[in-house]
């Protein structure tokens, strides 16, 4: 049983001459047993496990793995503990945050194959934990960047090329906005010839009207000119969210079922709607914002220059604070709204557990439970929010009071010259009016720091969905079959949902072309996943799938399951009628070939006594429907697609004895001429397969028709026929 491995996060050496043997596994956690923050270390050889905290010495702890009966890794929100169960009771080994996830999933297997005596797992790159090679981040499982110290000069540019198939909209809302901003500089200056020049004895009332009638058709363009730079801002913002929403989801649909497996759904419906939302007020106001600022302020800075250069610079004096201020709290802005977008984030899929999962919560009268574990969610972000909150409060008024001062010390200094009369009050007046355009932005520089950090953020939530490769993809010379046979073989098949865990081991199977293969064995011996695999959900670890002599890795995706019909143990209906249920996968099926794919699914009668009969709305994943009533549908759905090869994963799983004798009916004319692969709860059903394909534990243990594998009194099938029989009797007495 001996077995070396790789020491994946360096375990310190004074650590390391602590061990008695081999140093089999090794990981780095971040939090203390009491969920602090803090660096541990954790250590597995084969007759220990050892936890060290930093700089410290002398283990934490020290446990012998022949008191050990098992291990487990068990998730919380946003953090988790390995447990170990030994002959005193459960002992906490570690805990951690949910980066180590993986890394710690793979210890808790690893100690449990030491305690049991069982071939330990092998490593693989998914349990090494991840770290930014800059500021030393974990990164979160799948996740390509580290958003702490994410590139934002990368994220700003990516952004920007938005706007490209718009780029004549944008250069005429651009010269709108310098346009504008130039306009909006002539107010101040009117008032110093007001005030310099118009106001005086001397003059006569019809200069001062001129002067006044220009300030008001100053007013009217430069309003004028705001709305057409906000009407063509809007044409721009619309079609670029949606440019972004499309390419968001066109990336969803793109991924493998391995990289939801890994995920809540619910984090994507931010991702689709927020994190979009952030880039697009960015690119368009944000943008704009920032950039008729930086403009406003270059040319505010040519006026006063020009006005009085010594005034100027003592204005200029309050910057160089402002600027060191910026670049000191820019880092923690986006460490924290990190931070706080994690815990949201948590919050939100603490929220879509709880909603998908209600009747469970009911059924068991876990409510109090669920609020508790809200409460301590929602806890986590009242923090982060006060946290990032707070640094505002100080940041703002310390802006305000710095550029306040400025101003009153222009006030003060100019006053002085203009009652020496070395200074026109025009001249003060103006001056201070620009000063006021100039200051104004820069008291909301924390507007948009906060404003530019949430869209680099969401960026990279948005570009790291676009920019994960699909783990099931198609080859660059994946073939078309235009129609096929249905010759399946497998050879040599073997796949684990988690690398060192196979499900399916060495399966090797040649299936002719309208032959019907059943599967059976005990809830998790690999049925479903033998399906999964034959629709390429996800693709083997080793050995190969083949149809027709083609392997299923080099026919194009929608061309193999366009030839495939799936009716899944999980029976799921769109919110839709029940009608596009049916055509779902043959939009442009007539009504007459719907009715007919409901009849042969035994639909047919019970969606006729319905008020609005093939026109009723099902409602969301089809609650307006019984179980039975819903599986059918589904059968339907699948008889319509008029497939070559059929699969029924529990078809008949959520009906009665009666209506599953008459579905069974109607698949017997169905699988004709197809070559089918047929799971189900009752045995009975499966008789007339043609062979049937016994899976123990992953392995293919028995091969043969139903008589023949009845023959052998100690093989698995005879038993499970056995055992289901036996229940049969029961509940025929109780009943």
């Amino acid at each position: 049983m001996k077995k070396h491995m790789v020491d994946i996060t360096a375990l310190p050496e004074i650590f390391k001459s602590q061990l008695n043997e081999e140093l089999l596994f090794s990981v780095k956690s971040d939090l203390d047993i009491d969920g602090k923050i803090a660096v541990q270390w954790l250590a597995i050889t084969h007759d220990e496990v050892v936890l060290w905290q930093e700089q410290q010495s002398v283990p934490l702890k020290r446990m012998a793995v022949h008191t050990m009966k098992e291990a487990r890794a068990v998730s919380n929100i946003g953090s988790g503990m390995l447990i170990v169960e030994t002959t005193e009771g459960p002992v906490v080994a570690a805990r951690y945050t949910s980066s180590l996830t993986s890394p710690m999933s793979f210890a808790a297997k690893l100690i449990s194959a030491l305690a049991q005596g069982e071939e330990l797992p092998t490593l693989t790159k998914s349990d090494v934990p991840r770290y930014c090679s800059t500021c030393n981040s974990p990164l979160e499982e799948g996740t390509q960047f580290c958003e702490v110290c994410m590139s934002k000069k990368y994220a700003a540019l990516r952004m920007l090329s938005y706007l490209k198939p718009y780029k004549f909209k944008g250069l005429m809302a651009l010269c709108l906005l310098v346009l504008t901003t130039l306009v909006e500089l002539i107010p101040p200056y009117l008032t110093k010839i007001i005030v310099d020049d118009v106001l005086q004895p001397q003059q006569t009332g019809t200069i001062f009207i001129i002067v006044i009638a220009a300030w008001v058709a100053t007013l009217v363009v430069m309003s004028s000119m705001q709305a057409l730079r906000g009407y063509i801002g809007v044409a721009i913002s619309s079609k670029l969210m949606g440019d972004i929403r499309k390419d968001v989801y066109q990336s969803l649909m793109k991924l493998s079922l391995a990289f939801f497996d890994r995920r809540q759904t619910s984090q994507f419906i931010s991702r689709v709607n927020n994190d979009a939302e952030s880039m697009r007020q960015f690119m368009t106001d944000g943008v704009i914002y920032i950039g008729g600022h930086l403009l406003r302020f270059v040319f505010i800075l040519v006026i006063i220059f020009s006005m009085d250069w010594k005034l100027t610079l003592l204005a200029l004096a309050p910057i160089p604070f402002l600027v060191f201020l910026s670049v000191t709290i820019w880092p923690k802005v986006g460490r924290r709204l990190y931070q706080q977008w994690r815990a949201i984030y948590r919050l939100n899929m603490q929220v879509g557990d709880t909603l998908q999962g209600i009747r469970v919560i009911k059924a068991f009268g876990q409510e109090k439970m669920e609020l508790t574990r809200y409460h301590a969610a929602n806890k986590e972000v009242v923090y982060h929010d006060m946290r990032s909150e707070k640094m505002w409060q100080f940041f703002f008024p310390a802006f305000g009071l710095i550029t306040s001062l400025g101003t009153v010390l222009i006030w003060y200094l100019g006053g002085q010259q203009v009652l020496s009369s070395e200074l026109q009050l025009g001249v003060l007046l103006a001056f201070v009016a620009y000063l006021g355009m100039l200051f104004g932005p820069i008291q909301w520089l924390s507007q948009m720091i906060s404003w530019t950090s949430r869209a680099m953020t969401a960026s990279h939530r948005i570009f790291e969905i676009m920019d994960t490769p699909a783990d099931v993809s198609d080859h660059p010379q994946a073939v078309k079959l235009s129609q096929i046979k249905g010759d399946v073989v497998l050879k040599d098949v073997t796949y684990g949902y988690e690398k060192h865990h196979p499900v399916l081991k060495n399966i090797n199977l040649d299936v002719k072309a309208g032959e019907m293969i059943g599967l059976v064995g005990h809830s998790g011996a690999g049925k479903s996943t033998f399906i999964n695999l034959l629709c390429r959900f996800y693709d083997v670890d080793e050995g190969e799938i083949t149809i027709d002599g083609v392997s299923i890795r080099n026919i194009e995706q929608t061309e193999l399951r366009r030839q495939i019909g799936v009716v899944l143990q999980e029976t799921f209906l769109f919110d839709g009628t029940i009608a596009e249920n049916i055509a779902y996968s043959k939009p442009d099926a007539s009504p007459e070939d719907i009715m007919r794919a409901a009849k042969i699914a035994n639909a047919h009668d019970f969606i006729v006594r319905l008020p609005d009969g093939y026109d009723t709305r099902v409602g969301e994943r089809g609650h307006k429907l019984s179980g039975g009533e819903k599986q059918r549908v589904a059968i339907a759905r699948a008889v319509i697609h008029d497939p070559k090869i059929l699969i029924l994963d529990e078809a008949t799983a959520s009906v009665d004895t009666e209506t599953e004798r008459q579905i069974q009916e109607a698949l017997a004319n169905l699988v004709k001429g197809r070559t089918t692969f047929a799971i189900a709860h009752r045995l009975s059903t499966l008789r007339n397969a043609d062979r049937l394909v016994v899976l123990d534990r992953g392995k293919m243990v028995e091969l043969g028709t139903h008589e023949e594998l009845l023959e052998k009194t100690d093989g698995v099938y005879r038993k499970l026929v056995d055992a289901q029989m036996e229940m049969s009797k029961i509940k025929g007495v109780g009943s």
